[in-house]
């Protein structure tokens, strides 16, 4: 495993996760594309006139829920097979897709400890009138199977994070990825359409992770679990498709390697 170690391997992620040893890896977290089954070019407009532009790359697109279906069972099971009987698995997502990988990974055996809501303070209201503002995204915690009970929880921890009170799986209330935390191209628009704050990561790997265990990414984007896993003191390793994310992710981690010396 030490050879993959602080790499962001660029592949896809199925056939990358085949080459990892079973039983190797402490958390993984995973933030798979949603199949949002957004028109492709559509563009809204918020109140201020400025341009809303939805994710319609090809990395979210699926011919149907049965592709999709099958795409997520074969990803979720490489990640089942590397995942250590101590460690644990997160899955983030939002009503396009979380109850397909739900059903997906209860039928694979996978046990679940929680489903920990996301509860974004500056989601980006409903233009149309036509539905409740969607303000939300779920992440499903889950281990290897029911028969894993020695898995890693920081309770403690936690709950001196939230002032002294058990944490809750709605006490996660965090804003979206904005200002500078929000990586932009040389034009000023954002380099990746869905990359998530750093503290919704770290309070994931700080919830389930000690210092020097393995933390895995199979769908890493913009790289902030590879940072936040640094900066944490934990082992890291990961997989993206594309290539100008690879790069986005790796001059990302130099980058605050470089302002922590």
């Amino acid at each position: 495993m030490e050879k993959y170690f602080s790499t962001i391997i660029h592949g896809d992620c199925i056939e990358e996760m085949k080459k990892i040893p079973d039983n190797s890896v402490d958390l993984i977290f995973a933030d798979p594309p949603y199949y949002l089954q957004l028109p492709k070019g559509k563009r809204l407009k918020r109140s201020n006139g400025t341009e809303i532009i939805p994710v319609d790359n090809d990395w979210d697109s699926f011919e149907s829920y049965e592709h999709y279906d099958t795409f997520t069972h074969a990803w979720i099971s490489e990640c089942q097979r590397i995942l250590k009987p101590t460690g644990t698995f997160w899955v983030i997502g939002m009503y396009h897709n979380i109850f397909r990988v739900g059903t997906i990974m209860q039928n694979l055996g996978l046990w679940f400890l929680n489903d920990v809501i996301w509860v974004k303070t500056d989601a980006l209201p409903n233009l149309n009138g036509r539905r409740f503002t969607n303000n939300h995204e779920t992440l499903i915690w889950s281990v290897k199977s029911k028969d894993c009970k020695k898995y890693t929880f920081n309770y403690e921890l936690m709950k001196k994070m939230n002032g002294g009170k058990q944490m809750k799986d709605t006490d996660w209330i965090f804003g979206l990825c904005r200002g500078n935390e929000r990586l932009k191209d040389e034009n000023g628009i954002k380099a990746h359409p869905t990359q998530k704050p750093l503290k919704l990561i770290q309070q994931v790997i700080l919830a389930a992770s000690n210092k020097g265990d393995v933390v895995f990414d199979p769908f890493m984007g913009s790289g902030t679990t590879a940072v936040v896993a640094e900066a944490l003191g934990r082992k890291w390793l990961g997989v993206e498709r594309d290539e100008k994310y690879v790069h986005l992710a790796i001059n990302r981690v130099k980058d605050f390697i470089a302002k922590k010396v």
